[in-house]
């Protein structure tokens, strides 16, 4: 993938990340302790989880090994947090991490870019714990600000396609949770995700 192309779409996506991060902290009914940010477009939303968690620790896997030894220079507010972030450089699939240790796992472009065989989804799950929610798939958030994404809506999508999004529908997607076994509530609101639990 073109690192540099990544790289703008975070800076694009600046001033959705609060609102994401809100949405994903409306489907924990419990705090998270332990906060898994994994994918290529990680760091955003996880910093923001941090704000709205003060007592939680974020793990990033940019499964990019490039994207991990830059990540306090591309996220330059991650330094201020940085004893609550640890960053690693395991691949995607599988995930270097043990099993049952995150409260709350989430990956933005999941179905987009990454995962087209739903492997990443079932990794994801591994790692939860048994309480804990994965929070996956794509789009602005149901609390982002319609003139935010009207703002960069445009340039997001040019982009997106430039570093190869592929569409994905309703169908697709309920079908790469079933595949894999992985029980989940979808959710259009503000994109496609997946709310899936143990």
């Amino acid at each position: 993938m073109n690192i540099n192309l990544i790289r703008d779409i975070n800076t694009l996506w600046l001033p959705v990340y609060p609102g994401l991060a809100q949405q994903v902290a409306d489907h924990c009914t419990t705090t998270p302790r332990s906060i898994l940010e994994v994918g290529c477009f990680s760091g955003g939303t996880g910093l923001e989880l941090l704000k709205l968690f003060a007592h939680s620790r974020l793990t990033v896997v940019p499964g990019i090994h490039e994207l991990a030894g830059s990540f306090y220079k591309d996220w330059p507010a991650a330094t201020a947090q940085s004893a609550r972030i640890a960053i690693h450089t395991s691949p995607l699939v599988p995930l270097g991490l043990t099993d049952n240790t995150f409260d709350l796992v989430f990956c933005r472009g999941v179905f987009f870019f990454l995962d087209a065989g739903g492997v990443l989804l079932a990794e994801m799950q591994r790692v939860l714990t048994s309480d804990g929610i994965c929070f996956a798939g794509g789009g602005f958030g149901s609390h982002t600000p319609q003139a935010v994404i009207d703002g960069i809506a445009d340039e997001s999508r040019r982009l997106n396609y430039a570093l190869g999004k592929k569409l994905v529908a309703l169908r697709e997607f309920q079908e790469l949770l079933r595949i894999n076994a992985l029980t989940a509530d979808i959710i259009e609101d503000g994109g496609l995700w997946a709310a899936i639990q143990k």
